[in-house]
């Protein structure tokens, strides 16, 4: 089944804390009146300019597997293969917060508003990685749904470029997504446009499937390690 969500800009809450966190800013930090007028600029513009968008598709075991197969330049050991191979359900899917968020952070830039420019990226990066969460949320909720809310099945997110899948599987997943529907395309380099968008697969199963030790190769170059919180979050 494939279907389209529009999302409200108030169904994205901002966490003041992540957000200032990602700017290595610790949350009991004291902070200045200006540094407050640019923090709340940019929840203004955010709430004003974010066209937020979303796409999926479900698909099975054995298609998913050409998907995740890509151009063959996955790392031979991934957590991603082996957690979906013990799914219940796959879902293809790509979210975005539209083109003109992304031109006012460019904008701004342009303009030598440093702080500004940064400031709405970070918004709008962690924005964007929550449209993600709300996409599995949804999928989380309408298979509890055909199970008459009895489901314990949980969804989590997994993108090309993090965990072993190669950025260049994005080829693969925009050619059986079609996420250019609402918007999203993709260039030589495997990037999206616009830039402030996300891809990848909704994978559902039981919580223990998502749980896996941090210890692969590649594990120690991964910037965000955004996989601890995520398995904390399971418990």
């Amino acid at each position: 089944m494939r279907s389209i969500v529009d999302f409200a800009a108030d169904d994205v809450i901002l966490d003041r804390a992540a957000i200032l966190c990602s700017q290595g800013i610790p949350e009991e930090a004291e902070l200045t009146e200006n540094f407050e007028r640019i923090y709340g600029e940019a929840i203004s513009l955010f709430q004003q300019l974010a066209a937020s968008k979303g796409i999926t598709a479900g698909i099975s075991i054995s298609h998913f597997e050409e998907v995740f197969r890509g151009e063959g330049l996955n790392e031979p050991e991934n957590p991603v293969e082996e957690i979906y191979g013990e799914s219940s359900h796959l879902a293809l899917f790509a979210v975005t917060l539209g083109p003109v968020l992304s031109e006012k952070v460019t904008e701004l830039f342009d303009n030598g508003d440093y702080a500004s420019g940064y400031m709405l990226d970070s918004v709008s990066s962690f924005a964007a990685d929550r449209l993600s969460v709300l996409i599995a949320q949804n999928l989380q909720s309408e298979l509890a749904a055909a199970e008459s809310g009895k489901s314990t099945l949980r969804v989590l997110s997994y993108s090309p470029g993090y965990c072993g899948w190669h950025i260049s599987g994005q080829r693969k997943l925009f050619e059986v997504l079609c996420p250019q529907e609402i918007g999203i395309t993709l260039n030589e380099s495997c990037l999206m446009s616009p830039i402030k968008s996300v891809s990848g697969v909704l994978i559902a199963g039981h919580g223990k499937i998502h749980e896996f030790a941090n210890s692969y190769p590649f594990c120690d170059t991964c910037r965000t390690k955004s996989c601890i919180g995520r398995m904390r979050d399971l418990k």
